[in-house]
C-alpha cells in the first residue's frame, strides 16, 4: 500500500491472491448497501482487471479497549446480518487484527482490508 499524499492510498497486487483480494473488495464494497458501505474503505476507483484499487487514508489507530471489541462485536453482526462474513482478524473481534481496523474523525469503526471477506451462502 502506498500513500498518494492526497487523502487516498493505492493498494497494489503483487500476485494472484492480491488481485483476487482486491476483486473481492471491490466487489463488496459496490454491493453494500449505504447504511452498511460506512464500515468499509472507500474505494476511489480501481482498475478494471483488479492490478490496483485507490481508497480513502485513515489514520486513527484502533485502540483494542473493551469499549471498541463491544463496537467491533456489533459491527460484525451487523455485516453477518446482511450476508457478509468478515476475514478472521475482524469477526474474532475478541482479539482483533488491528492493522486492518480504523477509526473515522467521529471515532466510527472502519475496516481497511476487507479483502478476506466472504459472502454467506443461501
Amino acid at each position: 500500500m502506498y500513500d498518494l499524499g492526497n487523502g487516498y492510498v493505492i493498494k497494489i497486487a503483487k500476485s494472484k491472491k492480491g488481485i483476487n483480494c482486491n476483486r473481492i473488495e471491490v466487489n463488496i464494497y459496490y454491493s453494500l448497501l449505504e447504511p452498511i458501505k460506512k464500515y468499509v474503505a472507500k474505494i476511489k476507483e480501481y482498475h478494471k482487471e483488479y492490478h490496483w484499487i485507490a481508497m480513502k487514508k485513515y489514520d486513527r489507530k484502533f485502540p483494542v479497549s473493551s469499549n471498541y471489541k463491544l463496537k467491533l462485536m456489533k459491527l460484525v453482526k451487523t455485516f453477518r446480518a446482511n450476508g457478509i462474513i468478515p476475514s478472521k482478524g475482524i469477526r474474532h473481534y475478541y482479539k482483533p487484527y488491528a492493522p486492518n481496523i480504523r477509526l473515522k474523525r467521529g471515532g466510527q469503526i472502519v475496516i481497511i482490508d476487507y479483502g478476506g471477506f466472504k459472502y454467506a451462502r443461501k
